[in-house]
């Protein structure tokens, strides 16, 4: 029997192997996958149906190879699983008259003081134009102030006096000088009190929001504060917690999100649940391969099925808890020895991968960035407590050195 051909999805952006091959492989277990991008990684060809290539960093240029791609094949949706690309997939589905947030409600998460100018439940901040605003902004909320480029993919940059000011305000300017559609600056009030949360949400419809997992920090104190990894626990009490739900809905409409995927960082003080950001897009740092893994729920075919017009399914069909480690180096330098763990027969072990090889450079702290990691690894477990205690366990079988500039003793970890 004839059956008519499915309809591609075109993914904007491939990625890195190591942290999105997981979402490639579910988008095209679903969708015949046609990549947009300057080049196709030999990983991601096995999942692809065909290619457009072209640069992202020219809009003009991508809307002109993807609108040509268009006319010669009946695109079903467009999807990004890279934040970065979220505002481009958005314009290029918009073109098309595709299902999509309009792109002008992506920038608007993008510009995260918008939550503060509409009296939203969020921190103080400050969107500022040029280093000497900055500079105002920094003051007036006191220091410590976090400086942040919502566009650009960076972490946040913490600064404790004016010269860190002018410091990170460079370093971001240079790092979204690369993106056609970085957005303005802010700067942010820090030191407040409790934990930071990720809410990964899926909105169905301007008036349907669905909070499927809470996303836990996993804090080194020697990093001052910074992430060294996630976990997700399906039995989360605040997945229950109706303030934080109705927050999150509140700030998704508030931004004028209408359907997708949807990452919301949430800081939880003694004043109550405050939103940090919204991303209008799957979170980066395999927090989707958790929620699969920890309630069964796979985000990146959710925001392909939404993208295409389609219901995607919901319902968890796991009960247990997922957690991820990253390993930063210690000093800054270079590689010079990797050792793999022997833990790959242990059936909790989900994953490892070295993002780095030996010759490679890398910052030690406090320079150090996501760019740095050595490696990370995925375990499984009945909760939290027990995932924590296999990440530590892993660790314990990771060896890695790295030699200090010129003739310095190597470091080793």
């Amino acid at each position: 029997m004839h059956t008519t051909p499915r309809r591609p999805l075109l993914l904007v952006g491939a990625g890195i192997r190591e942290y999105h091959a997981h979402s490639l492989l579910q988008i095209a277990a679903a969708h015949p996958v046609v990549l947009a991008d300057r080049a196709v990684p030999p990983w991601a060809r096995p999942y692809l149906a065909g290619e457009v290539t072209v640069a992202l960093s020219d809009p003009g240029e991508v809307t002109a190879a993807v609108g040509k791609f268009a006319a010669e094949h009946s695109v079903s949706g467009i999807v990004t699983y890279e934040p970065r690309h979220a505002r481009l997939a958005a314009h290029l589905a918009q073109h098309l008259d595709l299902p999509v947030n309009s792109p002008e409600a992506v920038a608007t998460c993008q510009a995260r003081h918008v939550l503060r100018e509409a009296d939203g439940p969020s921190v103080q901040l400050h969107a500022v134009d040029d280093e000497r605003s900055a500079l105002v902004a920094a003051r007036t909320l006191g220091f410590p102030v976090s400086l942040t480029a919502p566009a650009a993919g960076t972490d946040p940059v913490r600064a404790d006096c004016d010269s860190e000011v002018r410091s990170a305000y460079r370093t971001l300017r240079r790092a979204g000088t690369a993106d056609p559609f970085a957005a303005t600056l802010t700067v942010e009030e820090v030191g407040l009190d409790g934990p930071e949360v990720g809410v990964e949400a899926v909105v169905l419809s301007p008036d349907e929001v669905r909070t499927v997992a809470v996303t836990r920090k996993i804090l080194c104190p020697e990093r001052a504060q910074a992430a060294v990894g996630y976990s997700i626990d399906a039995h989360d009490d605040l997945l229950e917690d109706d303030t934080l739900t109705r927050l999150v809905a509140q700030a998704i409409t508030t931004l004028g999100l209408t359907v997708g995927v949807v990452h919301a960082d949430i800081r939880l003080t003694a004043r109550g649940p405050l939103v940090l950001q919204v991303g209008a897009c799957l979170a980066d740092d395999l927090i989707p391969l958790l929620v699969a893994r920890a309630r069964g729920i796979d985000l990146a075919r959710a925001a392909a099925a939404l993208a295409t017009g389609d219901t995607p399914g919901l319902s968890p069909t796991r009960e247990q808890a997922a957690a991820i480690r990253y390993l930063y180096p210690d000093t800054s330098g270079r590689v010079v020895r990797l050792k793999t763990p022997d833990l790959f027969a242990l059936p909790w072990l989900d994953r490892f991968s070295w993002t780095h090889r030996t010759g490679t450079a890398v910052l030690g702290p406090p320079r150090s960035g996501p760019e740095d990691r050595l490696a990370h690894w995925v375990v499984t477990g009945a909760d939290t407590a027990e995932c924590e205690s296999r990440l530590d366990q892993s660790a314990e079988h990771v060896t890695a050195r790295v030699a200090h500039p010129a003739s310095s003793p190597a470091a080793t970890y």
